[in-house]
């Protein structure tokens, strides 16, 4: 298994995880940039380091799709996560079942389950 880099401008840009709780719409509307411009890059995944971002990330993802009006293809992993499926581990091992982001069907599609 292996997993290709997709050039992502926004690799840096704020997720709005430390506006989750004091202004929810301005993290929505970050995640939604987020994810849109993922998805426009490719990108299958956006891999995270840090769990405010993870947890924000999912967490306004479902608003952000009720924005856009349609489901995004992008999941929310941890790089961890991504590393122990590329290293034979299951899904379940690596906790993917503990993510809000549902992610199995991408799992499967890319041979990991």
């Amino acid at each position: 298994a292996g997993a290709e880099c997709v050039d992502y401008p926004l690799k840096t840009a704020c997720c709005g995880g430390a506006h989750s709780l004091s202004d929810s719409d301005i993290s929505t509307k970050l995640v939604l940039n987020l994810l849109t411009t993922a998805e426009a890059c490719g990108a299958d995944v956006i891999a995270t380091e840090c769990p405010t971002c993870h947890t924000g990330l999912e967490m306004h993802q479902m608003r952000a799709e009720k924005v856009l009006g349609k489901k995004t293809k992008v999941k929310i992993l941890y790089f961890t996560q991504l590393l122990g499926l590329a290293l034979g581990l299951s899904p379940r091992k690596v906790g993917v079942h503990e993510n809000m982001s549902e992610s199995r069907d991408l799992i499967a599609e890319k041979g990991l389950s």
